[in-house]
């Protein structure tokens, strides 16, 4: 069985590249393909902003690169900045793959957290708040748009896909940024960081 939803592809490269922007961009396909007009400037706008811990906001800036920090914005922080945009918006951090199908089966996206094109987890010491925590580092922000019988669909704010193996950096939105991940790699990419996933509540 075959589930592929039409969302529509965004860039964190165009047309302002927000280097390190791929949650606030993540989140707009999701308000957009729930008929939302907002930008992903608009969300990062005013985001919450942390110096050095993503459970309390966003560290760093998304134009640039923080070096020595984990740089992104974890669920816990973000959805609650995510409401004021639609009420629907959940933390279903903690659920596996297999119960984000039956999300994507009743129509809508998920926002997950997971490795960089499914790359091995690379596990580094992050200083949080004065206490040091080892954290998967090389996490990036996709949306889950799909799955089979082998594989997951998912779209990337930065990669495009070509023949399934070559990658180059999305500078324009394009359907090449459905990149399509076998299941089991998919699952040891998303269970690393920590199974962080958001998305708006299904109304059927």
């Amino acid at each position: 069985m075959k589930c592929m939803l039409p969302v529509k592809p965004l860039s964190q490269l165009f047309p302002v590249p927000m280097v390190m922007g791929c949650e606030g961009v993540a989140a707009a396909m999701l308000l957009q393909y729930n008929h939302c007009r907002i930008k992903p400037t608009t969300i990062m706008k005013d985001w919450p902003k942390h110096h050095n811990n993503p459970r309390k906001g966003y560290v760093g800036h998304q134009l640039l690169v923080k070096f020595g920090f984990h740089q992104t914005i974890f669920p816990q922080a973000y959805v609650p900045h995510l409401k004021q945009f639609h009420d629907g918006f959940k933390d279903g951090t903690g659920k596996s793959l297999e119960e984000l199908e039956s999300i994507l089966k009743a129509g809508q996206p998920v926002l997950i957290y997971h490795t960089v094109l499914g790359q091995s987890p690379a596990r580094r010491w992050f200083k949080l708040d004065g206490t040091k925590e080892q954290l998967t580092s090389n996490i990036h922000t996709t949306v889950l748009i799909g799955y089979d019988d082998k594989y997951y669909y998912y779209i990337d704010p930065l990669w495009s896909q070509w023949f399934h193996s070559v990658y180059v950096p999305a500078f324009i939105p394009n359907r090449f940024q459905v990149i399509r991940m076998p299941k089991a790699r998919m699952r040891q990419s998303y269970d690393a960081p920590g199974r962080m996933c958001i998305y708006i509540q299904p109304t059927r």
